[in-house]
């Protein structure tokens, strides 16, 4: 963030909290007053009135209270003639009343504890590992004690670890970066040759769709392309989605993006670097390098150019993406791409079903022509934008909330999306193979170190092979070979000169990448006669029946072995499944060896279903352990436990589909109850409940106790933690997941039962007149109508409930949503008009998420007993900004 936003918001800040002491203050002896005015009073009824005159002279608010102070006025007045009203009532107004004073002191309370826990973030930011900035241990980490019970805020003390690891990982790195990888360019380009020269038979006349993409390559250029302000705002929207930068010059982005004047005065520089492209350098020498560790224990190496040369890079990178995008995307649609299920209809079964069934022979929904769509708008070239204000595609994300955008638009889903649609696919899959062949096989792999081993010759002979200008080729190649050290090193660190492997979170890089990739995605298709390799950046998956995931493995092995690129072992798998369990499930040895898995989930060969890997979930509850000792602030410890509870772990478990069935909810409910006590267990009184522990450390830390349960859940803008509960969305979607997914099948072929009888029934009455195209397949014209086993033996490009039923088990079911009792919605009413979307909260019912709706619902009652509504604070009051700003940080993990 912005160092003189996050200075100035300070200052707002520390206003706002002076201000509220003073009223805090200020109250407290209006109320000491208004108290010892009743106290004075010896009748009942002139208690209740001195409470009132109490009440309206300092201007207290009563509109929190179920009754008129008017009619209560009228009723005291009544008091004085009519015996009819009681003491008692008299009694049970003075309580409300008092009650009244009691909710305004309970707000000022809470609102100055709120306060208080934001200063403290910005008063004790976590320590950070190294100056040097290759560490940043703000938000996210893996130090902290190893004893559980000492998961305080602020250790002090706590163990740093992971150096070792980081250096193991440094010289691996530099093994590769520095290396020279030479490669054999004869054969990569005979490889080349021999995959793509097919497509120089399709045409004799028009241009073929090699000779197509080779003319789009070699026409690329910048001329109707030039800075402007609105082109340098979307460079540093893209450089800040990537990650590149952290720290001061991440901060420095932020803050430019709000200086039109500085912004125009770039551009006009900009595109002086444009016009002479074939001059740049990298500058200043040598670009420094940073580690920051992932969740997953691994380093990645950033670079740190100066901003000018980012936002340059950003903007060719860019318009290459979008340009390789396109191009690729059209060579799809050429008709070289074979699209083909495992079993296609051949000309005589065509013919055969267009006389029997006339138009309904070949219905446009069907699982072929899904699989077709989906791959091209949903995979095909996924690493790449669709257009320039996307930005970089990091694969390696796993903690944004964006989850979907909408199909046909044009636009690439969020990497998130990505991940978990594949998820969903490859299961779906699973079950359709399984029912309509008896058996299932899936593979994986990915490339070791790919970013750091890709080895620059290769990329030439492709982008060479393809057409691309020698300009560009020139521009590429000093991209690639840049004066680099590490900034840990000091000033004073010898350059080295990238030999081999590609820049982290450089859209660039994924221009570079994807166009090797582009080829292992063709030869798969070539290889497999029609089938795809279902690729996210260098994470490979395959499936389908066996001989045809033979075939794609050696396709994979033959492409890596030919560009120089080694395949994961350790991510390289393989599996069978059966639909009959007591059936031999023997792999075929010409296939990997290794456990599928996906996340924190394994394939059960057996069982054909996922299951959460418990050695993983064990090893990141310690690792959630030393994140959160190493907070040294209550919101940061909600922060972490937000980011890797509620984003990391949920992420990784998979995301609740009609695929996987209502067991895949209860496995990971009960993954996150086995959670919550191992990781509280050493905290007695918390008893296994994050609610219970940040209770015990609030009391601890700033000696208030008798916390309201809505005061960690609410949203902050209401005065609450904020803290995420993952069990609500599960609770929400358990009863719309199907006990048995197969089930959805089965009822496929019912409905298809249906379609044959009444297509037999229409054929046999004569309704249906045959058609005669081609008399050589041709039934003749007495013959009986087809067998059911002809109507549904090319399910996949002919049944339109098996699409149906496709089509539904990858379907992410909706919430349920709470009904809204009165009480709440009156609440919610009542709350101050203001922007309450960033979190999906709303003041209107209507508008509230599925998860607010349910957090709303379960803690409104007690929350409008202790506040008078579900505020807990005057809006105005509340460290509302400073603390938005704080959160929208990335987190980053300790290393």
């Amino acid at each position: 963030m912005a160092s003189a936003v996050v200075s100035t918001l300070g200052h707002v800040t520390e206003r706002k909290l002076g201000k509220l002491a003073e009223q805090q203050k200020t109250y407290g002896k209006q109320r000491k007053a208004i108290l010892e005015a009743v106290e004075e009073q010896p009748d009942p009824a002139e208690k209740v009135r001195a409470l009132i005159d109490g009440l309206k002279e300092h201007g207290i608010p009563t509109d929190r209270l179920g009754t008129s102070i008017e009619n209560i006025k009228r009723f005291i007045d009544q008091s004085r003639v009519d015996s009819s009203v009681s003491k008692s009532l008299l009694k049970d107004w003075q309580s409300e009343l008092e009650q009244a004073l009691e909710v305004e002191g309970v707000r000022y309370d809470f609102a100055a504890l709120f306060g208080r826990l934001v200063m403290e973030w910005i008063q004790n930011p976590n320590t950070p590992l190294s100056s040097s900035g290759s560490h940043e241990l703000p938000e996210d980490g893996d130090e902290s004690s190893d004893d559980a019970s000492s998961t305080s805020f602020a250790s002090a003390s706590f163990e740093q670890v992971g150096r070792e690891e980081m250096h193991r990982q440094r010289k691996e790195w530099e093994s590769y970066a520095f290396t020279e990888r030479n490669t054999d360019e004869a054969a990569i380009n005979k490889f080349l040759h021999g995959l793509f020269d097919s497509t120089l038979k399709s045409k004799k006349i028009q241009q073929t769709p090699l000779q197509v993409l080779r003319k789009a390559m070699a026409n690329f250029s910048f001329e109707s392309q030039q800075f402007d302000q609105a082109a340098v705002q979307w460079c540093i929207s893209g450089l800040l989605k990537n990650d590149l930068f952290s720290g001061k010059k991440r901060e420095v982005l932020v803050d430019l993006q709000n200086r039109p004047t500085v912004l125009k005065e770039m551009a006009d520089v900009l595109n002086m670097d444009l016009a002479s492209l074939e001059s740049w350098e990298w500058a200043p020498v040598p670009v420094p390098l940073n580690m920051r560790r992932q969740l997953n224990g691994k380093y990645r190496v950033y670079m740190d150019e100066e901003i000018h040369q980012a936002i340059l890079l950003q903007f060719i990178g860019s318009h290459w993406a979008v340009h390789l995008k396109s191009a690729f995307t059209s060579f799809y649609h050429s008709g070289a791409w074979i699209q083909s299920p495992f079993v296609s209809m051949s000309k005589k079964h065509k013919i055969r079903r267009q006389f029997f069934l006339g138009n309904a022979a070949t219905p446009r929904d069907s699982v072929r022509n899904a699989r077709r769509r989906d791959y091209q708008e949903s995979y095909f070239m996924t690493q790449l934008p669709s257009s320039v204000f996307e930005g970089c595609r990091d694969y390696q994300e796993g903690e944004s909330d964006e989850a979907l955008s909408v199909d046909g638009t044009g636009e690439t889903k969020a990497p998130l999306a990505i991940k978990q649609s594949m998820l969903r696919l490859a299961t779906t899959e699973m079950l359709i193979n399984r029912k309509l062949y008896g058996k299932f096989t899936i593979l994986q792999s990915d490339f070791k170190c790919f970013g750091p081993s890709m080895p620059h010759p290769t990329i030439f002979t492709v982008l060479k092979f393809f057409g691309v200008a020698d300009k560009w080729l020139n521009f590429f190649k000093k991209y690639l070979e840049a004066p680099l050290a590490f900034a840990q090193d000091g000033p004073g660190a010898e350059p080295l000169v990238r030999k081999c492997g590609i820049p982290m979170s450089h859209v660039l890089s994924d221009v570079l990448s994807e166009a090797v990739l582009f080829c292992l995605d063709f030869t798969v298709n070539q290889r497999t006669k029609g089938a795809n390799l279902y690729r996210f950046h260098d994470d490979l998956w395959f499936w389908g029946q066996e001989s045809v995931c033979i075939d794609a493995w050696n396709a994979i092995e033959e492409f890596s072995n030919i560009m120089g690129l080694e395949l994961n072992k350790e991510k390289t798998g393989a599996a069978m499944i059966s639909a009959d369990p007591m059936k031999d499930q023997a792999l075929s040895p010409a296939l990997p060896k290794g456990q599928i898995h996906w996340g924190f989930l394994s394939l059960d060969r057996d069982q054909g279903s996922w299951k959460i890997d418990p050695e993983k979930i064990t090893e990141h509850i310690d690792e959630l352990r030393r994140q959160l000792a190493a907070c040294r602030s209550v919101l940061a410890w909600v922060q972490a436990w937000n980011g890797y509870v509620d984003r990391f772990f949920s992420t990784n478990f998979g995301q609740p589909a009609n695929c996987f069935g209502r067991s895949h909810v209860d496995m990971i409910i009960a993954t996150y109850q086995y959670i919550q006590n191992k990781l509280f267990a050493d905290t007695p009184e918390a008893a296994g409940s994050v609610t219970e522990y940040l209770r015990k450390q609030i009391k601890e830390r700033f000696d208030v106790d008798n916390i309201p349960d809505g005061f960690f859940y609410f949203p902050n803008e209401l005065g609450g933690l904020e803290l995420r509960n993952p069990f609500i969305r599960l609770l929400a979607v358990r009863k719309r997941c199907k006990k048995d997914p197969l089930e959805r099948i089965d009822i496929a072929f019912e409905y298809e039962e249906e379609e044959y009888e009444a297509a037999k029934k229409y054929f046999d009455e004569g309704k249906h007149v045959p058609r005669m195209n081609d008399s050589t397949y041709a039934p003749r014209r007495d013959e009986p109508f087809m067998s059911l086993e002809e109507f549904v033996r090319f399910r996949e490009e002919t049944s339109n409930p098996l699409h149906r039923a496709y089509t539904y088990l990858m379907v992410v079911p909706l919430e349920d949503e709470l009904d809204a009792t009165p009480e709440v919605t009156e609440a919610l009413k009542a709350l101050p008009s203001g922007d309450w979307g960033k979190s999906g909260f709303n003041k209107d019912w209507r508008d509230l998420s599925p998860y607010w709706k349910w957090v709303v619902q379960l803690y409104a009652g007690d929350m409008v007993k202790r506040f008078g509504g579900l505020s807990m604070g005057d809006r105005g009051l509340l460290p509302i900004g400073l603390l938005s700003m704080l959160r929208s940080e990335k987190v980053r993990w300790q290393g």
